[in-house]
């Protein structure tokens, strides 16, 4: 971790404490810092597929030889295992998933290694025509960098989860143009609460990712969408089946990834380079399952459906995304998921234009709630998936229809198959992703500044009568013993105090010192723990050392420093004290 070698105290004040203004100005930051980086990310793809192949877009990968894909898909697969091969299971961990447990038990802490491994191994696996998305790959590369500007700047931990967030959305917003649903999906996906204190800073830099994007990509969306309605309520029983269907094939989807699970016992060559070589099979006859599919979701959208090609185009992306997430493929798998429900919305709209042609109804507004059906059931994001709906297409029409479809749907996988989402399969069903007791988030949400003493002073062993008297006077209830990490409570040398002559007694030998080892009383050890620590955090090392107390400093203990003075005390009682009797609107 990067810290600031002497940060200026105005810059110390505005980190380390809970000022709103702070952290609004960090996530700005972060979210500018990962708008370039995801449009960095982009570029890389983009860029070399257009300038050295016979390619019209990054998507157009059937207008290549089927010669060329495979090779390119095989160059791509061996790139990857050699550059993973060497690498223990953590250092590994990419992705989505690699966010949330780093959210959840490293309070945001997102290493760098793995930061520019997600980067490097999700380029080569697009440009090599993976089916595969990027997306995923996208929110990594922005949690990270967010993570980044936190650790160097010394965050708070209660606030550095927040800034992972809002790196989070400044991806989602600068990947897709929708800034709503990254702020969303933030919090719903990778945050697991609202919270007031985390949307203006969220907020903030989901806006700024936006900025980033439209500044290079201009204000288009991700996806071609006609205008779309719904003529009438005549058209909700097929909005029903569509529905239906989205939630079986969320399920299938779920299913699929937990089924194969069981390769991830095989070595890692073997998992990868089979995936690569019947990717490779694949699309030799159906090029179009290469990359995210963009093209042909447009093509959808715009009426142009082939039904046998997308019944089989939508059977083998499921295939393949689902397989790819389950061992572990270093992408993403919220393209393909949107990929696939959009082939089926667009079976089942031109299923019904067809059947119903006087009606006039419309097969890219199908395929819009295929598209956020599978999103919100696959991903358990029901509301980020009807943000996303709302942005991409900017119809209001929308969002009767899209919110029975997205709820409907993640009922079916949710309560018909008791199926969790993709993530929390992925990561092995371990309670991890789940939503934390109130209590655990509020011990995650708190400073330790906020449940602290400050009534104490850092004394030697042998403590001046004088000094002694003016610490009683001062109202000071602990005396600390650095070097010996003892906490002594004034209770104590206020009575041994009491017992010394008084000062005018002539027939007495003056005492100037008290040795606060010495005296009668109770004393406790201690432990050091930095400002930028939560309650949890404090908690935690209680229990890991077995103590009562925590001495509050700047700066770590392991710090070349030295930690500098003792700032406060915390103890077990202060904080049961500090969450018993809060005011309920205290923290959100």
């Amino acid at each position: 971790m990067v810290k600031l070698p002497n940060p200026p105290p105005w810059l110390q004040q505005l980190i380390l404490s809970d000022s709103q203004l702070g952290l609004a100005l960090l996530a700005l930051l972060a979210g500018l810092a990962s708008g370039i980086v995801i449009t960095l990310f982009r570029l890389a793809i983009e860029w070399p597929l257009i300038l050295f192949l016979p390619m019209t877009s990054a998507e157009s990968f059937e207008t290549l030889s089927p010669m060329l894909r495979t090779g390119m898909l095989i160059c791509g697969g061996l790139a990857l295992i050699l550059l993973f091969s060497r690498r223990n299971e953590e250092g590994r961990s990419v992705g989505v998933t690699h966010v949330l447990i780093r959210m959840e038990r490293h309070q945001g802490y997102l290493p760098s290694s793995n930061l520019l491994l997600q980067w490097l191994a999700a380029v080569i696996a697009l440009l090599s025509g993976h089916s595969i998305g990027r997306e995923g790959p996208a929110i990594h590369l922005g949690a990270g960098t967010a993570s980044q500007i936190g650790q160097f700047t010394g965050l708070a931990h209660h606030r550095l989860r927040i800034l992972a967030g809002a790196g989070v959305a400044s991806a989602i917003s600068a990947s897709f143009n929708t800034p709503i649903a990254g702020v969303i999906f933030a919090m719903e996906v990778v945050l697991l609460e609202y919270s007031t204190r985390s949307f203006i800073p969220i907020m903030l830099a989901s806006v700024a990712g936006a900025i980033v994007s439209r500044a290079i990509f201009g204000n288009t969306p991700a996806f071609d969408v006609p205008p779309l309605s719904m003529h009438s309520l005549l058209e909700l029983p097929a909005v029903l089946i569509l529905a239906f269907a989205a939630g079986g094939l969320a399920a299938a989807f779920i299913w699929t990834v937990r089924y194969l699970q069981r390769l991830n016992r095989l070595p890692l060559w073997a998992r990868w380079g089979s995936l690569t070589l019947t990717t490779a099979a694949i699309s030799w006859y159906l090029p179009d399952i290469m990359g995210t599919g963009y093209d042909t979701v447009n093509a959808a959208l715009s009426g142009n459906v082939v039904a046998g090609v997308f019944v089989m185009v939508l059977l083998a992306k499921l295939l393949l995304a689902s397989w790819a997430a389950a061992i572990r493929f270093p992408a993403g798998l919220i393209g393909p998921v949107l990929f696939i429900g959009a082939m089926l919305g667009a079976l089942i709209g031109d299923a019904m234009s067809t059947t119903f042609s006087e009606r006039g109804l419309e097969t890219g507004f199908y395929v819009m709630l295929g598209m956020g059906a599978m999103m919100g059931a696959v991903l358990g994001a029901p509301l980020a998936a009807l943000m996303a709906l709302l942005e991409l297409t900017a119809n209001p029409n929308l969002i009767m229809p899209g919110m029975l479809a997205i709820v409907i749907a993640t009922l079916v996988v949710s309560e018909g198959f008791r199926l969790p989402s993709v993530f929390e399969v992925q990561l092995g069903g371990n309670q991890l992703y789940q939503t934390p007791d109130p209590v655990l988030l509020m011990l995650r949400n708190t400073w330790v500044a906020d449940a602290m003493t400050r009534a104490v002073a850092t004394v030697e062993r042998h403590l001046d009568a004088q000094l002694a008297r003016q610490l009683l006077e001062g109202h000071t209830e602990w005396l600390l013993l650095e070097q010996e990490q003892i906490l002594v409570p004034m209770a104590a040398v206020a009575e041994a105090l009491s017992q010394l002559p008084a000062p005018d007694d002539a027939l007495s030998e003056p005492v100037h010192s008290i040795d606060l080892l010495s005296i009668p009383g109770s004393r406790a050890a201690i432990q050091r723990i930095p400002l930028k620590a939560n309650l949890q955090d404090a908690l935690d090392q209680m229990q890991a050392r077995d103590i009562q107390w925590l001495g509050v400093y700047r700066r770590p203990s392991t710090s070349k420093r030295g930690p500098g003075n003792c700032l406060g005390l915390v103890s077990r009682d202060m904080i049961e004290r500090f969450y018993r009797y809060q005011p309920r609107n205290a923290r959100p």
